[in-house]
C-alpha cells in the first residue's frame, strides 16, 4: 500500500477536483445567479449562489480579513497537516486513506474557490421535500460528507473496559 499511497491520493484528488471544479464552472457559466430552478417535484433545486461563510453560511458576517485568515489560512494549514498525516501514516487502511483523501480533496476544492473567487465558494444544489430543505451546497461538500461517513464506518469503535 505504501508504494501506491501517493498515487492513490493523487488519483482520488484529481477525480474529485475535476468533478467539483467542472460543476462549479458549469454553474457559474450556465445558471442564473441567485435564482433556483426546481426539478423532480421540487426535491432538487439548482441555482448559482456564492457563500462567503462555511456550512450554512456560518461566518459570512465576519470581515473580509477575518474570513481570509479563518477560511483560507486556517483551513489551508489544516489541509496541509491532513496531507502530511496521510503521507506519513503507516497504519491507515486503503478505505481510511480514501476517506481522508475525500475530505482533503473536498476541502481543497472549496479552498481554491475562496482563493480565486474573492473569498466565496460557489454553491448550486439544494435538496428537500416541502419546507424541509438542505442548505445550498456543491460537489466538494458532498465529497467531504462522503469522506466523513466513510471514516465513521471504516474506523472500528474500541471500548475501554476497566478490569
Amino acid at each position: 500500500m505504501n508504494d501506491n499511497k501517493t498515487g492513490h491520493i493523487l488519483l482520488v484528488c484529481l477525480i474529485c477536483l475535476i468533478l467539483d471544479q467542472g460543476t462549479k464552472w458549469w454553474a457559474s457559466d450556465s445558471l442564473v445567479a441567485w435564482q433556483m430552478t426546481s426539478y423532480l417535484g421540487d426535491m432538487v433545486r439548482i441555482g448559482y449562489t456564492e457563500n462567503l461563510g462555511v456550512f450554512l453560511s456560518l461566518g459570512a458576517e465576519l470581515s473580509a480579513t477575518q474570513r481570509l485568515v479563518l477560511f483560507v489560512g486556517v483551513i489551508g494549514l489544516f489541509l496541509l497537516a491532513l496531507l502530511g498525516y496521510m503521507l506519513k501514516s503507516h497504519d491507515l487502511s486503503k478505505r481510511q486513506l480514501t476517506a481522508l483523501t475525500l475530505i482533503f480533496a473536498g476541502g481543497l476544492g472549496n479552498l481554491l474557490d475562496r482563493i480565486f473567487n474573492q473569498g466565496a465558494v460557489i454553491d448550486f444544489i439544494s435538496l428537500g421535500i416541502g419546507s424541509l430543505r438542505t442548505g445550498v451546497f456543491n460537489i466538494a461538500d458532498i465529497v467531504i460528507l462522503l469522506g466523513a461517513m466513510m471514516i465513521m464506518v471504516c474506523t472500528p469503535f474500541q471500548s475501554v473496559h476497566n478490569k
